[in-house]
């Protein structure tokens, strides 16, 4: 029992040293706060200035008109002739046959249908169906379609005494606001470089100053050596993940500031470009994840490196490039868009089954066996790459 206690005290102390290491490093602790915090900010100011500028211009139209009587006929013209009004650059008439292709291609901006009983509808029935198809990642096209729904409105009811105006409001991608999109980005860019620094300076850092044979004599097993490295380890993930928060919230608030600058506008950017903050819940959730998965990963190549240097330069290479990729995927909206050798890499990278569990739970299409499958691949994946690294570790490998 006393043995027992003596082995615990050691991996107290363990854990208090390697907490010390990370506190009294200045440039890793400004690392940690600054790198989420920075990136945020970067993309709210660049995102103010981007709609600021952007939201005066125009933006392609795409229109189907299917209707033959009068009143189909004279919106399509008031449309035309109010282009400028309504910032729209050119209006381009496609089948309904071309639009679903373009939805297909991910090339569409605003794609309006008058169908084709419209002008009966609106006579017998006193009530009226527009189709608008709106790809909600591009913020001309958003705010295009938001000033033609209000005109057409107002078109309507100079026509006849509506009683009902209806409007079929299709998204490209109904999961993805631009503050969804810029979360799932920053969460894959950001995490898998974070705890890289330390994990390189706690294996192939310390084998590299001949600190770590001095640590392996201690009366204590490599096992709970290389737990207490990972508790450490999971103090970063807390530090890094609670300024992730300060960097969401500070985000939000540029956003708010320069909407207010705004003028008047159909649309609400508040809404659509700040991360809802009911879903901060399961960004930190998805990052403790990810950084979990690359602390892992770089635990085994820390413990195969030479030094600290080779560490973190191999670390960078075999988590930065496939991070870039399925984050840019991500951010796009086609994550699971490809099939063949290529669809097979994107899907064996764990970090692409954080992006899917945010875009299920944010779209509502998310079902329990999809959740639970893409989260026990992420685990999975991770628990498998800790113990790599601890048969490495026992078997003193990281000082062969």
């Amino acid at each position: 029992m006393v043995k027992g206690r003596v082995m615990d005290k050691k991996v107290y102390w363990l854990i208090k040293k390697e907490v010390k290491s990370i506190v009294r490093s200045r440039w890793l602790m400004l690392g940690f706060i600054i790198s989420p915090i920075f990136a945020w900010m970067f993309q709210g100011a660049f995102l103010s200035f981007v709609v600021g500028e952007t939201t005066v211009e125009p933006s392609d139209v795409y229109m189907t008109l299917e209707d033959n009587g009068p009143l189909g006929q004279q919106l399509f013209r008031s449309i035309v002739n109010h282009s400028e009004d309504l910032r729209i650059r050119q209006i381009i008439n496609i089948t309904r046959e071309e639009g679903q292709q373009l939805i297909a291609e991910r090339r569409l901006t605003v794609w309006i249908v008058i169908p084709e009983n419209f002008t009966y509808l609106l006579n017998t029935t006193h009530s009226c169906l527009v189709e608008f198809y709106v790809n909600t990642g591009n913020f001309r096209a958003t705010s295009v379609a938001w000033l033609i729904r209000g005109f057409i409105y107002s078109q309507i009811t100079r026509i006849i005494v509506v009683q009902e105006v209806q409007f079929s409001w299709e998204t490209i991608a109904p999961e993805r606001t631009y503050g969804h999109q810029l979360a799932i980005f920053l969460i894959m860019l950001t995490s898998v470089v974070a705890p890289a620094p330390y994990v390189s300076q706690s294996f192939a850092g310390e084998r590299e100053r001949h600190t770590l044979e001095a640590l392996l004599v201690v009366p204590m097993s490599r096992l709970k050596i290389l737990a207490a490295k990972l508790v450490a380890g999971l103090v970063i993930t807390v530090i890094y993940t609670g300024f992730t928060v300060v960097g969401v919230l500070l985000y939000n608030l540029s956003i708010i500031i320069r909407d207010a600058g705004l003028p008047d506008e159909p649309i609400d950017y508040t809404a659509f470009y700040t991360v809802n903050l009911a879903s901060l819940p399961l960004i930190v959730f998805c990052q403790f994840l990810v950084l979990l998965c690359a602390i892992g990963i770089g635990v085994v190549i820390s413990c195969l490196a030479r030094d600290q240097a080779t560490a973190e330069a191999v670390n960078n290479f075999a988590l930065l490039i496939p991070t870039m990729v399925i984050g840019i995927l991500g951010f796009a909206g086609s994550i699971s868009a490809f099939g063949g050798l290529f669809g097979t890499f994107v899907m064996l990278v764990p970090f692409t089954h954080a992006i899917l569990i945010l875009n299920g739970v944010l779209s509502g299409a998310a079902t329990p066996i999809s959740l639970m499958g893409n989260m026990l691949y992420l685990l999975g994946f991770t628990v498998a790459t800790l113990l790599i690294g601890a048969k490495l570790f026992e078997r003193e490998a990281i000082i062969s």
